[in-house]
């Protein structure tokens, strides 16, 4: 199955490449892009509130380098362990600029499509599935720069995007990643 937006990213992202040397730790997110309702959305994971890290935050799949896989290996090895989405359904378009997170860590968002496939959230790390309708996150008009919500950890920037969605709030270094796609969307 053809998706017109997957020709657009390979040609405006980077390949995923290499990590850098740096004394930060290393991780990667996968930006998983699905065809939900018949249009293309962001998924997200919705962590739970006792989690130990991003308790109760909306995140992408994602999580620390193991031994020396690359950057892709990671992004995949976390979505498999997740939400269960096995690696040939995850199709990889490119990366988006690497960020620092307010905890020290040096994380990559590597921009993928997931086939249609069953996803089994592991329940120690996923309350749900959020999918957010790609249109509704390019509205401008939906995203406010605010400082951060209350109980957040980490050594946090004073404001950060923020993009409510019904109960759910999307903000901090998730919220930049979707800004950075959306950039690139744009042409920017």
């Amino acid at each position: 199955m053809a998706f017109p937006l997957d020709d657009l990213l390979r040609t405006r992202l980077a390949p995923p490449g290499d990590w850098h040397g740096t004394p930060l730790r290393l991780a990667a997110v996968l930006c998983p892009i699905v065809q939900h309702d018949g249009e293309d959305h962001l998924l997200f994971l919705v962590r739970p509130a006792n989690a130990r890290q991003h308790a109760g935050q909306i995140a992408f799949p994602g999580g620390m380098r193991d031994g020396d896989e690359s950057i892709a290996a990671t992004a995949r090895r976390e979505c498999r362990e997740e939400i269960g989405v096995p690696d040939d359904a995850i199709e990889l378009l490119g990366a988006l600029p690497p960020r620092t997170s307010s905890s020290g860590i040096l994380a990559h968002a590597v921009v993928a499509r997931l086939l249609p496939v069953a996803t089994q959230p592991d329940p120690d790390e996923v309350v749900r599935i959020l999918h957010v309708p790609l249109r509704l996150l390019q509205d401008e008009s939906r995203w406010h720069e605010r400082p951060p919500p209350g109980g957040a950890t980490g050594n946090q920037p004073k404001t950060s995007p923020h993009f409510p969605f019904g109960e759910d709030l999307l903000w901090g270094l998730t919220a930049r990643f979707v800004r950075d796609l959306l950039a690139v969307l744009r042409g920017g």
